[in-house]
């Protein structure tokens, strides 16, 4: 199928977060950027499987045509236009985070 993959600033945001979260944790810059590959690499899975995240368990966010992956212990959250053929990755956050609260905050 290989689709279109748009990040958002939101979701680019939440990425360079989520590596200087880990960096900070760490010490280790070679660790903070390897998991942060690993997430794009789960996000570039979406150009061939557009429709592979699981369902949110949130009637707004079902409504709102929004997917999720789950990757270690972090959620990558994303819709799929299909008329455009592009996936858009919404957001990205550690998965303690209370994902309903955090998404209502996200533009659509």
């Amino acid at each position: 199928m290989c689709c279109n993959i748009q990040m958002t600033e939101t979701a680019i945001a939440d990425f360079k977060k989520i590596a200087l979260d880990i960096l900070d944790i760490s010490k280790d810059g070679e660790t903070a950027v390897k998991f942060v590959t690993e997430l794009r690499a789960e996000v570039l899975r979406l150009a061939d499987f557009p429709q592979a995240g699981a369902i949110p368990d949130d009637r707004n966010l079902v409504c709102q045509g929004y997917r999720f992956l789950v990757h270690k212990e972090y959620l990558i959250f994303y819709t799929f236009d299909e008329g455009s053929n592009t996936v858009y990755v919404k957001a990205a956050f550690n998965a303690k985070r209370d994902y309903k609260r955090v998404m209502r905050s996200i533009k659509p």
